[in-house]
């Protein structure tokens, strides 16, 4: 008797699939993020009982020579990167394309973007044909200086250098420092674009001229805090920083810090804030509140992982539930149930979640930007070691 061939991939790679491989099995399920094939690929496929699903499906020439790759992180597209072949990328995490990259981009047959991507106006054409962007696109002006980093200070230092020019961020400026001359800063000429600037009440007048009219200018009380990382907010960081106080960047809110979290008067923060689920009524309490996007998590935290297998002993270990951030590929074991996935699991930020039809609604309704949810067939577990009669492949590249 024939098995059945379950295929788990970020990239899979169908281009050299042969009539042999396809012969061997009963039936196939092939799950991906990208998948390569060709005309006689396709044209295979087409002849047997084969189940494809992917979030993007790339048909090369026969005789292409096109690498496939996954990149995890921050990447930079530039001349200096040029690949010397074609090639197909997954980047999982932010991408900046610099204004010489045009070569670059045509060398590239198809890009998967899982984040920010941040490209120049004149290139917006040609990346945007290449690329599929899971996430924001931000175009910024050519002719711009631009200034890399989650923010810029306008601070004394900036002073001394500043021209009669144009200066993009991709976040904010910041101008906050009771040092800085705002007056001598804007006899400079300078001109800065941004989604957002934030400014000192005691400067706002004088500098917001500066900005470009699609500039969001937020006006800081005196005295506020400003925080130009991520941050881990505990008891002690609340009495250092005080009653005031604007994070650029994400929050993970500590429990031990529920108690006072209730004296803030003033809370923003410009990226993600993640807090435990008891924390999230007084938070939200917060008088004068702002955040980009909230997360709140009820149990242990995997974050960032390549793969990650849940099984009801992982479950065991953390009787307050799992939460799985940012993971490339999450594999639920058959034999969690529903109402254990619902009550005790999350998934942020995941590209694939693998799971059965029984676990398919469970999954999905505990699952925040996740590229994809794949379900197995409804007449059999999804394969894992202990199915006899199923070749189980995972991998972040896969080749048949």
């Amino acid at each position: 008797m024939k098995k059945k061939l379950n295929a788990n991939a970020i990239v899979l790679d169908l281009r050299r699939l042969t009539e042999e491989t396809l012969s061997a099995y009963e039936d196939i399920s092939l799950n991906a993020v990208i998948t390569l094939t060709t005309p006689r690929a396709q044209a295979l496929l087409s002849q047997y009982n084969v189940k494809l699903n992917t979030v993007l499906c790339k048909n090369l020439p026969d005789d292409a020579d096109i690498r496939a790759s996954v990149t995890n992180g921050k990447t930079t597209l530039s001349a200096a990167s040029k690949p010397e072949a074609k090639q197909v990328l997954v980047i999982n995490g932010k991408v900046t394309v610099l204004p010489d990259a045009a070569e670059t981009l045509r060398q590239y047959e198809a890009l998967v973007v899982n984040g920010k991507a941040t490209c120049p106006a004149s290139l917006a054409a040609l990346f945007t044909e290449a690329a599929t962007v899971n996430g924001k696109l931000v175009i910024y002006p050519d002719e711009a200086v631009v200034l890399s980093g989650r923010s810029v200070k306008l601070d004394r230092a900036f002073l001394l250098r500043a021209q009669e020019r144009l200066y993009w961020n991709e976040r904010l400026f910041v101008a906050v420092d009771p040092k800085l001359d705002a007056a001598a800063l804007a006899a400079k000429g300078c001109r800065f674009a941004a989604p957002k600037a934030v400014l000192a009440e005691s400067m706002a007048e004088t500098l917001a001229p500066l900005f470009t009219e699609d500039t969001e200018l937020v006006i800081l009380p005196d005295g506020t805090a400003v925080v130009d990382d991520d941050l881990d907010l505990t008891a002690a960081a609340l009495r250092r920083y005080g009653t005031k106080l604007y994070v650029l960047g994400d929050v993970t809110v500590s429990a031990d810090c529920i108690a006072t979290l209730g004296k803030l008067e003033f809370f923003h923060a410009s990226g993600t804030v993640t807090l435990p689920q008891e924390a999230e009524e007084t938070f939200c309490a917060i008088p004068d509140l702002a955040y980009d996007e909230l997360r709140v998590l009820s149990g242990h935290l995997f974050s960032g992982l390549p793969k990650l297998t849940l099984t009801p002993d992982l479950l065991a270990q953390y009787p307050e539930g799992i939460a799985c951030v940012d993971c490339a590929m999450v594999r639920l074991d058959p034999a969690l149930l529903p109402d254990e996935i619902a009550k005790h699991c999350q998934f942020d930020g995941c590209a694939l979640v693998q799971c059965t039809e029984v676990q398919q609604n469970a999954v999905a309704a505990v699952s925040r930007n996740v590229a994809q949810i794949h379900a197995s067939q409804k007449d059999g577990p999804l394969s894992s070691p202990f199915d006899p009669d199923t070749a189980s492949m995972q991998a972040l590249q896969l080749t048949l």
